[in-house]
């Protein structure tokens, strides 16, 4: 996976995990709507400035847009990550089992 595309990728999915259209976001961000889909499409990239605008607006560091490894590994590989990740860390468990038996409700 190239940056260009794995970026527009995580780009997508922030902004549609903040419920909001890609008219929406690219209006708090300054960028026509247009834009902002070449980005997420993977064709276009940012400049700095916009950048900066997706940052402020989703609250995230710039260095968390471009952590996009996780596209590329399968479910087992995912499942095996987070297993290791919450085995030695009983509050994250808890709180991970809390959100499991909502969703399943």
């Amino acid at each position: 996976m190239n940056i260009k595309s794995g970026f527009g990728k995580k780009v997508k999915e922030l902004r549609q995990r903040l419920e909001l259209t890609q008219e929406q976001f690219a209006e708090k961000i300054g960028i026509s709507a247009k834009s902002l889909s070449q980005i997420e499409l993977g064709k276009n990239f940012v400049s700095a400035e916009v950048l900066e605008a997706i940052c402020d607006n989703m609250n995230i560091s710039p260095k968390s847009l471009f952590d996009f490894d996780y596209f590329e590994k399968d479910p087992q590989n995912l499942l095996d990550d987070v297993i290791q990740r919450i085995s030695n860390n009983t509050s994250i468990l808890k709180s991970i089992h809390k959100i499991v038996v909502a969703l399943d409700e």
